[in-house]
């Protein structure tokens, strides 16, 4: 079964009703309706250096196909919307694979811009989608609007998604926290553990790694720096890869 995934944002729900008629696909022309990066960040891929880019986590596994891109669409900021991207994709996130490199058009600074159509993937196997910009249109930033991909769910029955690690038990707490969370590791393996942090945009925050003795237990300390909000940890060992929520609060 085939499924539209669309992979928003901070579209305008309001002004795509309003218009939809016309133009079913137009997009606002406000520079902060879309993604935006003024300063590059450590990429999940380590292939690539510190970069601007944007991270799509689909959840499941999907064959991806065409796709469609709406550049940043603000008349005083068309400059700033990706020109050269390339793309990367991965099923763990942490193995990556290049999907090539193309150019994304400007967008039109119209109030009917409706987007252009992008790459086909040729149905591609990921779970991540990393869109890396190489250049842009001259601009001081890099912003993309919207984008959107085809793509059809693979069915992995050989595969399971573990919930825990082989010989690493985990533990989180308190979560939620308000200063900072400790991450208990104990494990009967030797080995290095990879421990990452990502926002709710995808967008990693940080990586670090922990190497395993079998009877110890290590404690590690986490959030300290992070502003209140939800997070996603992952932890890696072995070829396998788990996922933690985690939760920063308020300080009352």
């Amino acid at each position: 079964m085939k499924k539209l995934m669309l992979v928003l944002s901070s579209f305008l729900l309001l002004q795509q009703y309003a218009f939809t008629q016309c133009y079913p696909d137009r997009h606002s022309t406000n520079f902060y309706d879309g993604w935006i990066s003024c300063k590059p960040a450590l990429s999940p891929n380590p292939d690539r250096p510190e970069s601007h880019f944007i991270l799509y986590d689909f959840v499941d596994v999907y064959k991806l196909g065409q796709m469609t891109i709406w550049n940043t669409n603000d008349p005083s900021y068309l400059d700033s919307g990706m020109k050269d991207v390339a793309i990367d994709y991965s099923i763990d996130g942490i193995n990556w694979t290049n999907a090539g490199e193309y150019t994304f058009p400007q967008a039109s600074g119209l109030s009917t811009y409706e987007g252009a159509t992008g790459p086909n993937l040729n149905d591609i196997e990921a779970r991540y989608l990393l869109i890396t910009a190489l250049t842009n249109y001259g601009g001081e930033c890099y912003g993309l609007s919207e984008m959107n991909v085809v793509g059809e769910e693979v069915i992995i029955s050989a595969v399971e998604d573990p919930t825990t690690l082989a010989c690493v038990d985990i533990s989180l707490y308190p979560n939620p926290f308000a200063d900072q969370v400790t991450l208990g590791l104990s494990s009967a393996c030797n080995g290095e553990v990879h421990i990452m942090i990502y926002d709710g945009a995808g967008k990693m925050l940080s990586i670090q790694s922990a190497q395993l003795i079998p009877g110890q237990e290590q404690r590690i300390l986490l959030g300290q720096d992070l502003p209140s909000g939800a997070y996603s940890l992952f932890l890696e060992y072995g070829g396998k890869t788990v996922r933690r929520n985690i939760v920063k609060m308020n300080r009352s």
